[in-house]
């Protein structure tokens, strides 16, 4: 293996890592997000059985 063909995979393998570790970082940004919304959304759907069976 040449010296240029070694640095290139080296290269390769630092911006792969990289953009996998961005990858799982929006993961965990969305997944955090979604965490918000869903329990939001249990919240809500609380309050709305509860005034449901006040209503009657």
């Amino acid at each position: 293996m040449k010296l240029n063909q070694l640095l290139f995979v080296i290269a390769a393998i630092v911006i792969g890592a990289w953009l996998l570790a961005m990858i799982f970082k929006i993961a965990a940004w969305l997944i955090n997000g979604l965490v918000y919304v869903a329990a939001i959304v249990l919240i809500i759907g609380i309050i709305s059985a509860y005034v449901q069976r006040h209503k009657k």
